[in-house]
């Protein structure tokens, strides 16, 4: 199944689209991160790694379906593809971190990857309203790549101590990449909704 925005109803209230898919993005992260702290004590790593993204992606699924379902003509499988959209980019992006972290490249092309992995898993659900897979993979690559660099400087900026309650740092990073990756994806959304009358009038 796919989503099919009304483009009438997004043009009516393209600020309210682009604010409630950022807060939904960022709250839907925070929300789905804090939940998995208690978890991450309990189980064995490998397995948190996997349980964490698919809660985190569930939910901001959820929070962003709860915005576009204002919008849409018809219902889609947007949760369970945001889920594992999260789960497939956060294991390969943590793999790709774990192993290039340790310089400035290898962390922004571990962001650039989830991102774009993110991207292609939604991209199926998204496909009646986007023209080609590239547009929405440049932009969730760019975007949630300056939301997690984004939230590193507020991380630094804010908190000068070595060592940093878990739920804290967390938080920071979880609202500050969610906040600045949705807004920017927001953007991309409501351009896409648009995109195609601009096309057909071109035409």
């Amino acid at each position: 199944m796919t989503i099919d925005l009304d483009e009438a109803k997004v043009e009516r209230n393209e600020f309210g689209l682009w604010l409630g898919w950022t807060l939904a993005t960022a709250g839907g992260m925070l929300l789905g991160f804090l939940l998995t702290i208690p978890l991450v004590n309990m189980l064995d790593l490998g397995f948190a790694r996997i349980l964490v993204p698919i809660l985190a992606g569930v939910l901001i699924g959820f929070s962003q379906w709860i915005v576009l379902r204002q919008y849409l003509t018809t219902g889609s499988d947007w949760v369970l593809a945001g889920g594992a959209g999260w789960a497939a980019g956060y294991a390969l992006g943590l793999l790709l971190m774990q192993n290039l972290s340790s310089t400035f490249l290898g962390g922004t092309a571990a962001y650039l990857l989830f991102g774009a992995i993110v991207a292609l898993v939604q991209w199926p659900v998204m496909r009646r309203e986007i023209p080609s897979t590239l547009t929405w993979v440049v932009v969730n690559s760019l975007g949630w790549a300056a939301g997690l660099w984004a939230s590193q400087i507020a991380l630094n900026l804010f908190f000068t101590e070595p060592v940093i309650e878990p739920a804290v740092s967390t938080a920071v990073i979880a609202g500050t990449s969610g906040l600045v990756a949705g807004a920017i994806t927001g953007i991309a959304l409501i351009w896409i909704a648009r995109r195609p009358e601009k096309l057909e009038a071109s035409m």
